[in-house]
């Protein structure tokens, strides 16, 4: 759905805010990012389709609330832990994941559901 803008390919609009977030468009796993990487990811079995969906995941659960508390163990891939952070430093995923025309979820599962 959408392939344009979630596509796992160079040049979807994800994809493109993917490559900013890393400070660059790399095929794969650079040695080193670059210091103004917020997205670091590093495995090297994950190519480039493989980090656009970490990018998607880190991305909407920071912006729903799931990674508040858990900067200290999720730095070394990813710093922006808060809505607050993605929405200030990387806005264009924000407005893609906030965007209510892809009914993106708004709030975290919480295993309470009516039937």
């Amino acid at each position: 759905v959408y392939p344009d803008v979630f596509g796992e390919s160079i040049g979807s609009e994800l994809a493109n805010a993917m490559d900013i977030a890393r400070g660059g468009q790399f095929s794969n796993v650079p040695d080193n990012y670059p210091d103004v990487a917020w997205f670091t990811y590093d495995d090297h079995s994950c190519d480039y389709g493989c980090m656009v969906t970490e990018y998607l995941y880190w991305a909407l659960t920071s912006i729903l609330g799931a990674q508040e508390n858990r900067l200290e163990e999720i730095r070394q891939e990813w710093q922006l832990n808060t809505r607050d952070l993605v929405q200030n430093r990387d806005p264009g995923v924000f407005a893609i994941l906030t965007n209510a025309t892809y009914r993106l979820p708004e709030n975290l599962p919480d295993g309470s559901y009516q039937n």
